[in-house]
């Protein structure tokens, strides 16, 4: 790919000056001029990024050097790979597709693609679907689709059907050790699941987010960040790597676990994982200090003290925008605007040495505050989705996808007395979304008319994630004739011909 330079970057530009002038009176604007501002802060941000990568997309940002602000970078295996390129995708979308953040995100991506194979990390989940999973959201590029159907095959082989959950670390003198943050890795499974992947995904996944709930979660809703399990499933330890103590609660541990469970819900529609995500969501909320963003662990003894982790609020602020729409319960939404609120006003990394969007999160207890990518990318997700519910709030309905796709049925024509002899016959389509709708299902619905225009079948009526998707049609009380089959999602419809022969 041909480099771009960006024609106001070098030195202190028009557009920087610009926005550090603006910086001092951000806090007094309403919220949503201050996402609209946030954006082209962001996008300022990654292009320092790009430059002190040399466009090399053989480097993934993971976090910010503590002296110099500077990235560190780590190879496509590491864990971290796939955000950088996951947050251009969404400033693609949050510049209003500017083409430039359409080439950085398909350059990085590309470099992703030998991790589809990898079966030695269940953190396959955040290298594949955060690029590749969101590449083909945003183009329907069916190679990507392929990439993530790959993926997922890999990491379902990290399963063990005898425990029930999928391994996590393959390293250490645990037995079979399971982190919270492995709730993240099953959109991997069931995206791939109801999308041509092998049924036994999903099956899969949803084993792992029960068995997590019953062993990871306590009384009082906080959770645990590692649960090690004996061969037979039974439980041999609890504790933590990455918090204060076994028995303290790691914010972003928290914050894993309430986006897990609301996205396993999301696909599912299974209340035992929407009761899950709110338990945890509550003691997150309930535990907040005054400024909405939590630190790096809940029972620190040195708090006020403490440091804090700005990438478990982004994270959870991402999770309680998707929540607070299938719960009938202000707090939610409350609790995500005022994190957002927070994560402007005062953990962005304006007037800093920082090449991170926000500054002061930490990757475990113990560590220095400085940017993350991870941080960065649930924070450009989270201004995507408060872009939705914006839209939400505003006409009362989801803007309308911008991919539709309605197959010709087959057989056509079908029924006992066609050439094919078939009483059937199949339909298929697909759905996809806008930039408004990153956060869950699309309502659609497919049906069936005569010549008259009566309705004689409804064939999907309910809310729908995109993807590809097929329906039976019956000749059972249909008489010969010709028939119509509507697919509508929105004001959006697509109409086809299909006819039957008894």
């Amino acid at each position: 790919m041909k480099k771009i330079k960006f024609k106001y970057y070098y030195g202190i530009n028009l557009t920087l000056l610009l926005l550090l002038m603006l910086a001092g009176s951000v806090s007094s604007q309403s919220l949503e001029d201050k996402v609209e501002w946030t954006i082209e802060f962001a996008s300022h941000q990654m292009r320092s990024t790009l430059e002190e990568m040399n466009w090399d997309s053989t480097q993934h940002p993971e976090k910010t050097n503590v002296e110099t602000g500077e990235w560190n970078f780590t190879s496509r295996k590491g864990w971290t790979s796939g955000f950088f390129s996951g947050s251009a995708w969404y400033l693609f979308e949050l510049t209003n597709h500017d083409s430039t953040w359409l080439d950085v995100a398909k350059k990085w991506t590309g470099d992703l693609e030998a991790q589809k194979y990898e079966t030695g990390s269940h953190d396959i989940g955040f290298q594949i679907f955060c690029s590749y999973g969101n590449g083909f959201r945003i183009t329907g590029n069916p190679h990507f689709k392929s990439v993530i159907l790959t993926a997922a095959h890999s990491l379902s082989t990290r399963y063990d059907s005898t425990i029930g959950l999928i391994r996590s670390w393959d390293f250490g003198s645990w037995n079979y050790p399971v982190i919270i943050d492995n709730m993240m890795n099953l959109e991997l499974l069931m995206w791939a699941s109801e999308n041509g992947g092998e049924k036994k995904f999903q099956k899969i996944a949803i084993s792992h987010a029960e068995k997590t709930i019953h062993n990871h979660i306590r009384a009082n809703g906080s959770t645990y960040h590692l649960v090690d399990y004996n061969n037979d499933g039974t439980v041999r330890w609890r504790g933590t790597v990455q918090g204060y103590s076994n028995e303290s609660t790691w914010s972003r541990g928290q914050a894993w676990g309430i986006y897990g469970f609301t996205m396993m819900y999301r696909y599912t529609k299974n209340e035992l994982f929407l009761n899950a995500a709110k338990r945890l969501a509550d003691y997150f909320i309930d535990n907040l200090p005054s400024d909405y963003v939590p630190y790096t662990d809940f029972n620190d003894p040195a708090i006020p003290n403490a440091t804090k982790d700005a990438s478990a609020a982004a994270i959870a602020c991402s999770a309680l925008f998707e929540l607070q729409k299938y719960l009938q319960n202000g707090k939610y939404r409350e609790a995500a605007l005022n994190i957002l609120n927070s994560l402007i006003d005062n953990y962005l990394a304006k007037n800093t040495k920082l090449r991170s969007i926000l500054q002061r999160a930490t990757s475990r207890y113990g560590d220095a505050e400085r940017g993350l990518i991870f941080g960065d990318y649930y924070f450009l997700e989270t201004l995507t989705r408060y872009h939705a519910f914006l839209a939400r709030k505003t006409i009362g309905k989801i803007i309308e996808p911008v991919r539709m796709e309605l197959e010709q049925n087959y057989p056509n024509p079908f029924g006992s007395g066609s050439v094919y002899g078939i009483n059937q016959t199949t339909i298929k389509y697909f759905v996809g979304n806008t930039r408004f709708t990153l956060i869950g299902s699309i309502p659609v619905k497919l049906k069936v008319f005569d010549l008259c225009g009566r309705e004689v079948y409804t064939l999907v009526n309910g809310d729908k994630v995109q993807g590809e998707y097929s329906v039976t049609v019956p000749e059972r009380n249909l008489s010969s004739g010709i028939y119509f089959y509507r697919l509508t999602c929105g004001a959006q419809s697509l109409t086809k011909k299909m006819v039957l022969i008894h």
